[in-house]
């Protein structure tokens, strides 16, 4: 079983320099309590020395289970072993890796310590002394919810597993998601009285997920007929599923097949970690830090392994009987975003894993069909460096008692949630919300104390500080508020209009490409095909780097019931493939 810790070069390199008195009496002994603004509050730590050294940190937070506080612990025995302030965030996790670096800098500083001198670059990479394990049954590319699955999966069916996993910490954008899963007929399901009532069942899910005619039936099918058997799955492994029926707005029939799992935080978090420590716990080699960057193609065009890159930059090649592509969508990679979608030629994404589509691209390659690419789910406000901001945040909702510019300091559309189509439009896709103090709700003042919103008495004053003309945002606010005067926005027409008051707030945001709907085509066993729709020999694909499960449109819930789903049975069809 492979392992991770923290390589410190940097870091022991920098303690090396220091001087006898900093090295090795630079504290005055004690525990020291120091705060600083996080993404859901105010992380606190409580940090022990003694006169040499660091000897323990510990942390209370209300930070995302399984990104923030995995963060926050990563960091933590980082800080410990290195006796260094780590200067680089976590990935997916920076607000959270932000507020532990502060508040390290804060207890250092009341110990008596150097912070600036102890700042250093940490570098997480994966633990491979004896050299990495190269050749199994199936190899694994992208350590998400699909490929752990996937890779758990395989083993319990006999067959050998390595996984690849770009990023230093596994879940991927599953982490994120914040609804439930769909699902039918699981026993939690079929023992549910409304469930029942209702005569839901395999059927009604497929229903549900055909509502789009872009939608492979072969592939909704696969799904349906599934999904309930992966629930039970969890549910043996001990995740206690809720059935939670509701009607989404989005869809015209009332969805009986949503269960959530919110243990851990959410559902995706729950069942995301319930895998991974399975995977941890089982007989699959994974190796975090690689990234996957060619498939290897004997001869024949079968796929037989992948090339790779460590952290060290050192070049690898791992093979096997059969490869798995689960790597996400591409969120990262602004040009592919713009190539399969002009529209969005200027989007930011939200996804929290760094995915820049080297799956979809790799696949390609090797022949590969993808479908659907320029179905993308976008989400109105993403501000860079914070992620996605949900309306509860927002003053009025997506901002409609707020006044929304571009980086021209001007306004362009109505605010609302129809104005993303219109940001998209503007110069670099560039859009700045500016509102009042009395519009500040609880979730958006941690966004303010986390230092992600600027604010000043005069509109001219906020323009400079969100690098804007401040005398044409004043001009600006100042011929909105006499529009607005009489109660009607006669320049835009939004309703409900607030006149710009008191001191003001603005933050920078954007469009975020949030889901990707389309990919690499696969089939019911999860075999990528080829442009004539025949299987790659060797080749397999799961979760959000596939197309034609969800056509133009993803059903709330099946995001992540795609990645157990189609990971559940692309490891069953490997270890079957391969013995």
């Amino acid at each position: 079983m492979s392992r991770k810790h923290f390589f410190f070069a940097a870091a022991f390199a920098a303690f090396a320099l220091m001087t006898g008195a900093q090295a090795f009496a630079a504290y005055t002994p004690g525990t020291y309590d120091a705060v600083a603004a996080g993404r859901n509050g105010d992380v606190t730590l409580h940090v022990t020395f003694d006169e040499n050294a660091i000897t323990d940190i510990t942390a209370e937070h209300e930070e995302t289970d399984g990104i923030g506080s995995t963060a926050i612990e990563e960091l933590g025995k980082a800080a410990v072993e290195s006796q260094m302030i780590p200067t680089d965030a976590v990935a997916g996790a920076t607000v959270s890796s932000e507020a532990f670096m502060n508040a390290l800098k804060d207890a250092v500083t009341q110990a008596g310590g150097d912070a600036g001198a102890m700042e250093g670059s940490v570098e997480e990479v994966q633990d491979a002394p004896a050299g990495y394990v190269t050749e199994a049954d199936v190899i694994v590319v992208g350590g998400g919810a699909a490929g752990m699955t996937a890779a758990v999966t395989a083993s319990e069916n006999g067959a050998s597993v390595i996984l690849l996993e770009k990023s230093g910490s596994l879940g991927g954008n599953t982490l994120a998601a914040a609804n439930g899963v769909n699902a039918a007929d699981s026993k939690i399901q079929l023992e549910d009285a409304q469930y029942q009532e209702a005569q839901a069942g395999v059927d009604g899910l497929e229903n549900l997920q055909m509502q789009n005619e872009l939608a492979r039936e072969n592939l909704v099918d696969a799904f349906a007929e599934n999904s309930g058997e992966v629930i039970d799955w969890l549910t043996d492994m001990g995740v206690e599923f809720t059935v939670d029926i509701q009607q989404d707005d989005r869809n015209p029939v009332q969805n009986y097949y949503m269960l959530r799992a919110d243990a851990m935080g959410s559902t995706g978090i729950t069942m995301t970690k319930t895998v991974q420590s399975a995977m941890e716990n089982s007989d699959v080699q994974y190796y975090l830090n690689v990234d996957a960057t060619e498939l290897i193609l004997d001869e024949n065009g079968a796929v037989t392994g992948v090339k790779a890159v460590d952290a060290s930059g050192t070049e690898q090649s791992f093979t096997g009987k059969a490869v798995l592509i689960a790597t996400g969508g591409f969120g990262h990679n602004q040009e592919l975003l713009g190539e399969v979608n002009p529209k969005l030629a200027n989007a930011v994404t939200d996804e929290i894993a760094p995915t820049t589509g080297e799956g979809l691209l790799m696949a390609q390659a090797a022949g590969a069909k993808a479908v659907d690419l320029e179905w993308i789910q976008t989400f109105p406000v993403v501000m860079e460096g914070y992620g996605m901001v949900t309306p509860n945040k927002l003053p009025g909702g997506f901002g409609v008692n707020a006044v929304i510019v571009n980086n021209e300091a001007q306004r362009f559309a109505a605010e609302g949630f129809e104005i993303g189509d219109a940001i998209l439009e503007q110069p670099e896709g560039a859009a700045y919300m500016i509102f009042r103090e009395d519009q500040i709700s609880e979730p958006m003042q941690n966004i303010i104390n986390a230092g992600y919103v600027a604010s000043a008495d005069t509109a001219e004053e906020l323009g400079e500080a969100l690098g804007l003309d401040g005398s044409t945002l004043q001009a600006t606010v100042d011929a909105y508020n006499e529009d607005v005067a009489d109660g009607t926005d006669d320049a835009f027409g939004k309703g409900d209009p607030l006149p710009l008051e008191g001191t003001l707030y603005g933050f920078k945001y954007g469009v975020g490409a949030h889901y990707f709907m389309g990919g690499i085509l696969i089939n019911e066993k999860t075999q990528v095909l080829d442009e004539n729709e025949e299987p790659i020999e060797g080749l397999y694909a799961a979760g959000e780097v596939t197309g034609g499960f969800h056509g133009s449109q993803r059903i709330d819930g099946s995001g992540i019931g795609d990645s157990f789903t189609f990971g559940r049975i692309a490891g069953k069809e490997m270890a079957q493939a391969v013995r």
